[in-house]
């Protein structure tokens, strides 16, 4: 085994968005753990600035991960025609940015806003939500951008909660360049076997979070995190790995609220990320496979 797994890291773990006054002292963390690329935000594409992330970024030797959302006003998922309109442009907004970033990938809850919704999602809005999220990543694929759509928990979406859910969706998409973005957080609540799970999504899968059942340190909680990226080797998974766990004393208190963070549980000068790095090199020793990528 030559290479090693591509890890990219959400920097919510010290900062909200990209705080300039504190990306320096972030980056220098996220390249000493020995992390290959760093999440961006794109939480308001209508006032998010680019400029000068890609080549503080660049300068350091890092790669970016893009993430957007959808909100209430502008949601491809509503039965208002305006409003998915609004969303679709919310969505094409932020892929422009990220292009700008110089960033190969796009992900994030793109289908709906996030939150617990009010009901069960009907048959019609998810196949015409998938429809129009295929849209998004064909035209993302022209600009050598990769779509993945976040699975999260039935609290923060009714629209895709398994990745079986999420399968149905990339196929009902129309389009074969749509990917499933997979959260071992979100995975803990919502699957009966997380590494089965994974297994279904493997020919769809961009993008596999690691993450502890309560987004604190990797080794302290329930989830068997070495055990299930071994399996996650073993199937043949070779695609993009992230991190993600969030301080509520780093994050803008409407951050904090829409994440539901209320306590923190990292230590302020926590190793999480090269402990996150460490899980990867030894759960991919430990699987003893070939390097051949999935399908």
């Amino acid at each position: 085994m030559t290479e090693r797994a591509d890890l990219a890291v959400n920097p919510g773990i010290w900062m909200t968005g990209w705080d300039r006054a504190r990306s320096d002292d972030v980056i220098r963390t996220i390249v000493q753990a020995g992390i290959d690329r760093v999440v961006v935000g794109i939480r308001d594409p209508h006032r998010f600035v680019a400029d000068g992330i890609r080549e503080e970024v660049d300068a350091a030797g890092l790669g970016i991960v893009a993430n957007t959302n959808q909100v209430a006003h502008e949601d491809v998922s509503s039965d208002d025609r305006e409003v998915r309109i609004r969303g679709m442009a919310r969505l094409r907004r932020a892929l422009a940015h990220a292009h700008a970033l110089g960033a190969d990938q796009l992900t994030g809850v793109l289908y709906s806003p996030l939150g617990k919704a009010g009901g069960p999602v009907s048959d019609r809005v998810r196949a015409r939500t998938a429809r129009l999220i295929g849209e998004l990543a064909d035209e993302a694929a022209e600009l050598g951008i990769r779509v993945t759509c976040e699975v999260v928990n039935r609290y923060e979406t009714a629209m895709l909660t398994t990745a079986r859910a999420a399968l149905d969706f990339v196929e009902r998409s129309g389009s074969e360049r749509l990917g499933i973005h997979l959260d071992l957080f979100h995975m803990n609540i919502e699957e009966d076997d997380i590494v089965e799970a994974i297994a279904l999504a493997l020919p769809r899968l961009g993008y596999l979070e690691i993450e502890q059942n309560h987004r604190g340190e990797l080794r302290a909680g329930h989830l068997p995190v070495l055990d299930i990226l071994t399996g996650v080797f073993e199937l043949g998974y070779r695609g993009r790995f992230g991190l993600e766990a969030f301080t509520v004393s780093a994050l803008a208190p409407e951050h904090a609220t829409v994440l539901a963070v209320w306590r923190d549980v990292l230590e302020a000068q926590t190793g999480i990320a090269a402990d996150a790095r460490r899980l990867l090199d030894q759960a991919r020793a430990r699987s003893r496979v070939d390097d051949a990528p999935n399908a």
